[in-house]
Protein backbone atom coordinates (compact mmCIF):
# COMPACT_ATOMS: atom_id res chain seq x y z
CA UNK A 1 0.00 0.00 0.00
CA UNK A 2 2.81 2.39 0.82
CA UNK A 3 4.41 1.68 -2.57
CA UNK A 4 1.17 2.64 -4.32
CA UNK A 5 0.97 5.81 -2.26
CA UNK A 6 4.54 6.73 -3.13
CA UNK A 7 3.94 6.16 -6.82
CA UNK A 8 0.77 8.21 -6.93
CA UNK A 9 2.29 10.95 -4.83
CA UNK A 10 5.05 11.24 -7.42
CA UNK A 11 2.39 11.43 -10.12
CA UNK A 12 0.68 14.20 -8.21
CA UNK A 13 3.92 16.15 -8.06
CA UNK A 14 4.40 15.82 -11.80
CA UNK A 15 0.95 17.20 -12.52
CA UNK A 16 2.16 20.64 -11.52
CA UNK A 17 5.06 20.58 -13.99
CA UNK A 18 3.86 21.89 -17.37
CA UNK A 19 5.82 19.45 -19.56
CA UNK A 20 3.00 19.34 -22.09
CA UNK A 21 -0.41 20.91 -22.45
CA UNK A 22 -3.22 18.98 -20.81
CA UNK A 23 -6.69 18.71 -22.28
CA UNK A 24 -8.81 18.29 -19.11
CA UNK A 25 -9.02 19.17 -15.45
CA UNK A 26 -7.67 16.53 -13.06
CA UNK A 27 -8.99 15.87 -9.54
CA UNK A 28 -7.70 13.73 -6.68
CA UNK A 29 -8.93 12.27 -3.42
CA UNK A 30 -7.31 10.20 -0.67
CA UNK A 31 -9.14 7.09 0.53
CA UNK A 32 -9.35 5.68 4.07
CA UNK A 33 -6.12 3.73 3.55
CA UNK A 34 -4.17 6.81 2.57
CA UNK A 35 -3.97 5.88 -1.13
CA UNK A 36 -4.22 8.78 -3.56
CA UNK A 37 -6.60 8.40 -6.53
CA UNK A 38 -7.01 10.57 -9.63
CA UNK A 39 -10.02 11.27 -11.84
CA UNK A 40 -11.06 13.59 -14.63
CA UNK A 41 -14.44 14.19 -12.94
CA UNK A 42 -15.02 16.12 -9.72
CA UNK A 43 -17.82 14.01 -8.25
CA UNK A 44 -18.79 10.38 -7.92
CA UNK A 45 -19.37 7.70 -5.28
CA UNK A 46 -19.63 10.22 -2.48
CA UNK A 47 -15.89 10.88 -2.64
CA UNK A 48 -14.47 14.30 -1.88
CA UNK A 49 -12.31 15.41 -4.79
CA UNK A 50 -10.14 18.49 -5.09
CA UNK A 51 -8.82 19.93 -8.31
CA UNK A 52 -5.05 19.53 -8.75
CA UNK A 53 -4.72 20.74 -12.32
CA UNK A 54 -6.84 23.19 -14.29
CA UNK A 55 -6.93 23.43 -18.07
CA UNK A 56 -8.04 26.54 -19.90
CA UNK A 57 -10.19 25.90 -22.99
CA UNK A 58 -8.18 25.94 -26.19
CA UNK A 59 -9.01 28.45 -28.87
CA UNK A 60 -10.53 26.86 -31.94
CA UNK A 61 -8.78 27.55 -35.24
CA UNK A 62 -10.22 27.18 -38.72
CA UNK A 63 -8.80 24.81 -41.31
CA UNK A 64 -7.68 27.81 -43.35
CA UNK A 65 -5.62 29.27 -40.51
CA UNK A 66 -1.88 29.47 -41.00
CA UNK A 67 0.02 26.42 -39.81
CA UNK A 68 1.92 26.91 -36.53
CA UNK A 69 5.70 27.25 -36.71
CA UNK A 70 6.10 24.30 -34.32
CA UNK A 71 4.19 20.98 -34.17
CA UNK A 72 1.08 20.70 -32.01
CA UNK A 73 1.95 19.56 -28.50
CA UNK A 74 -0.08 16.37 -28.92
CA UNK A 75 1.15 15.48 -32.41
CA UNK A 76 2.99 12.20 -33.11
CA UNK A 77 6.09 14.11 -34.26
CA UNK A 78 6.70 15.47 -30.76
CA UNK A 79 7.08 11.96 -29.36
CA UNK A 80 8.72 10.26 -32.35
CA UNK A 81 12.19 10.28 -30.81
CA UNK A 82 10.97 9.04 -27.42
CA UNK A 83 9.03 6.21 -29.05
CA UNK A 84 11.94 5.21 -31.29
CA UNK A 85 14.37 5.10 -28.36
CA UNK A 86 12.05 2.99 -26.21
CA UNK A 87 11.34 0.63 -29.11
CA UNK A 88 15.06 0.20 -29.76
CA UNK A 89 15.61 -0.74 -26.12
CA UNK A 90 12.79 -3.28 -25.98
CA UNK A 91 12.64 -4.57 -29.55
CA UNK A 92 9.20 -3.32 -30.57
CA UNK A 93 8.12 -1.77 -33.88
CA UNK A 94 7.66 2.02 -33.45
CA UNK A 95 4.73 1.95 -35.89
CA UNK A 96 2.86 -0.36 -33.54
CA UNK A 97 3.52 1.87 -30.53
CA UNK A 98 2.40 4.97 -32.42
CA UNK A 99 -0.86 3.18 -33.26
CA UNK A 100 -1.36 2.24 -29.61
CA UNK A 101 -0.68 5.76 -28.35
CA UNK A 102 -3.06 7.17 -30.96
CA UNK A 103 -5.88 4.90 -29.80
CA UNK A 104 -5.07 5.09 -26.09
CA UNK A 105 -4.63 8.82 -25.57
CA UNK A 106 -4.47 10.56 -28.95
CA UNK A 107 -0.96 11.68 -27.90
CA UNK A 108 -2.19 13.55 -24.83
CA UNK A 109 0.43 13.06 -22.06
CA UNK A 110 -2.10 13.99 -19.35
CA UNK A 111 -4.89 11.66 -20.51
CA UNK A 112 -6.68 10.10 -17.55
CA UNK A 113 -9.40 7.46 -17.88
CA UNK A 114 -12.28 6.86 -15.48
CA UNK A 115 -10.63 3.57 -14.52
CA UNK A 116 -7.41 5.33 -13.54
CA UNK A 117 -5.25 4.65 -16.62
CA UNK A 118 -2.77 7.49 -17.06
CA UNK A 119 -0.62 9.17 -19.66
CA UNK A 120 0.24 8.56 -23.30
CA UNK A 121 0.07 4.76 -23.11
CA UNK A 122 -2.66 4.74 -20.43
CA UNK A 123 -0.80 2.78 -17.78
CA UNK A 124 -2.77 1.51 -14.82
CA UNK A 125 -1.12 2.24 -11.44
CA UNK A 126 -0.22 -1.42 -10.85
CA UNK A 127 1.31 -1.77 -14.33
CA UNK A 128 3.30 1.41 -13.81
CA UNK A 129 4.55 0.06 -10.50
CA UNK A 130 5.66 -3.27 -12.01
CA UNK A 131 7.33 -1.52 -14.95
CA UNK A 132 9.16 0.80 -12.53
CA UNK A 133 7.45 3.94 -13.84
CA UNK A 134 7.70 6.51 -11.06
CA UNK A 135 6.15 9.42 -12.93
CA UNK A 136 3.27 8.25 -15.10
CA UNK A 137 2.63 11.64 -16.69
CA UNK A 138 6.23 11.98 -17.81
CA UNK A 139 6.27 10.99 -21.54
CA UNK A 140 9.73 9.42 -21.33
CA UNK A 141 8.83 7.16 -18.42
CA UNK A 142 5.29 6.45 -19.59
CA UNK A 143 6.33 5.37 -23.09
CA UNK A 144 9.27 3.32 -21.85
CA UNK A 145 7.06 1.52 -19.32
CA UNK A 146 4.30 0.97 -21.87
CA UNK A 147 6.67 -0.39 -24.52
CA UNK A 148 8.36 -2.63 -21.95
CA UNK A 149 4.98 -4.03 -20.91
CA UNK A 150 3.97 -4.49 -24.55
CA UNK A 151 7.20 -6.42 -25.21
CA UNK A 152 6.34 -8.70 -22.28
CA UNK A 153 2.84 -9.35 -23.66
CA UNK A 154 4.13 -10.05 -27.18
CA UNK A 155 6.51 -12.61 -25.72
CA UNK A 156 3.89 -14.16 -23.46
CA UNK A 157 1.50 -14.73 -26.37
CA UNK A 158 4.31 -15.88 -28.68
CA UNK A 159 3.90 -13.08 -31.20
CA UNK A 160 0.09 -13.21 -31.38
CA UNK A 161 -0.48 -9.49 -31.64
CA UNK A 162 -4.26 -9.69 -31.24
CA UNK A 163 -3.91 -11.44 -27.88
CA UNK A 164 -1.14 -9.10 -26.75
CA UNK A 165 -3.29 -6.05 -27.55
CA UNK A 166 -6.34 -7.61 -25.90
CA UNK A 167 -4.33 -8.22 -22.73
CA UNK A 168 -2.99 -4.65 -22.85
CA UNK A 169 -6.58 -3.40 -22.91
CA UNK A 170 -8.53 -5.84 -20.73
CA UNK A 171 -5.81 -7.59 -18.74
CA UNK A 172 -4.07 -10.95 -18.88
CA UNK A 173 -6.66 -12.58 -16.65
CA UNK A 174 -9.46 -11.89 -19.14
CA UNK A 175 -7.45 -13.29 -22.06
CA UNK A 176 -6.60 -16.39 -20.04
CA UNK A 177 -10.26 -16.90 -19.09
CA UNK A 178 -11.54 -16.75 -22.66
CA UNK A 179 -8.51 -18.19 -24.43
CA UNK A 180 -8.88 -15.59 -27.16
CA UNK A 181 -9.75 -11.92 -27.54
CA UNK A 182 -12.43 -11.46 -24.82
CA UNK A 183 -15.97 -10.83 -26.13
CA UNK A 184 -16.02 -7.31 -24.74
CA UNK A 185 -17.07 -4.70 -27.35
CA UNK A 186 -14.50 -2.23 -26.00
CA UNK A 187 -11.63 -4.72 -26.25
CA UNK A 188 -12.62 -6.08 -29.65
CA UNK A 189 -12.99 -2.56 -31.04
CA UNK A 190 -9.64 -1.61 -29.46
CA UNK A 191 -7.78 -4.49 -31.12
CA UNK A 192 -9.40 -3.83 -34.50
CA UNK A 193 -8.61 -0.11 -34.41
CA UNK A 194 -4.94 -0.65 -33.63
CA UNK A 195 -4.51 -3.43 -36.19
CA UNK A 196 -6.15 -1.21 -38.80
CA UNK A 197 -3.74 1.65 -38.05
CA UNK A 198 -0.77 -0.72 -37.95
CA UNK A 199 -1.65 -2.90 -40.94
CA UNK A 200 0.79 -2.54 -43.81
CA UNK A 201 3.09 -0.13 -41.99
CA UNK A 202 5.03 -2.38 -39.64
CA UNK A 203 7.30 -5.37 -39.69
CA UNK A 204 6.40 -8.85 -38.53
CA UNK A 205 6.26 -9.40 -34.78
CA UNK A 206 8.82 -11.93 -33.58
CA UNK A 207 8.42 -13.10 -29.99
CA UNK A 208 11.27 -13.40 -27.55
CA UNK A 209 11.01 -16.75 -25.79
CA UNK A 210 11.43 -16.33 -22.05
CA UNK A 211 11.95 -18.97 -19.41
CA UNK A 212 12.76 -18.67 -15.72
CA UNK A 213 15.40 -20.89 -14.16
CA UNK A 214 15.87 -21.77 -10.49
CA UNK A 215 15.96 -24.66 -8.02
CA UNK A 216 13.22 -26.36 -6.05
CA UNK A 217 13.27 -27.11 -2.34
CA UNK A 218 14.80 -30.51 -3.06
CA UNK A 219 17.58 -28.97 -5.14
CA UNK A 220 16.05 -30.10 -8.44
CA UNK A 221 16.37 -27.77 -11.43
CA UNK A 222 13.22 -25.69 -11.92
CA UNK A 223 12.18 -24.35 -15.34
CA UNK A 224 8.99 -22.33 -15.78
CA UNK A 225 7.42 -19.73 -18.05
CA UNK A 226 5.21 -18.42 -15.24
CA UNK A 227 7.30 -16.98 -12.37
CA UNK A 228 4.15 -15.86 -10.54
CA UNK A 229 3.56 -19.48 -9.49
CA UNK A 230 6.95 -19.62 -7.81
CA UNK A 231 7.24 -16.28 -6.02
CA UNK A 232 9.22 -17.82 -3.18
CA UNK A 233 11.96 -19.01 -5.54
CA UNK A 234 14.96 -16.98 -6.65
CA UNK A 235 14.43 -17.33 -10.40
CA UNK A 236 16.65 -15.97 -13.14
CA UNK A 237 15.16 -14.85 -16.44
CA UNK A 238 16.56 -16.29 -19.67
CA UNK A 239 15.48 -14.87 -23.03
CA UNK A 240 16.11 -16.16 -26.53
CA UNK A 241 14.86 -15.19 -29.99
CA UNK A 242 14.54 -18.86 -30.94
CA UNK A 243 13.76 -22.13 -29.23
Amino acid sequence: MKRHTTLLAAVAAMIFIPFQTASADIYQYTDANGVIHFSNVSTGGGKKYRKVRSEQPREQTSRSAAAPSTPMKNSPAVYAGIISSACDRHGVDPSLVRAIVKVESDFNPYALSRKGAMGLMQLMPQTALVMNVRNTFNPYENIDGGVKYLRYLIDRYEGNLSLALAAYNSGETAVKKWGTVPPFPETQNYVQRILKLYNGTGSAITPHYTIYVGYGEDGALLLTDDPHKHKDKNLKRKTSKSL
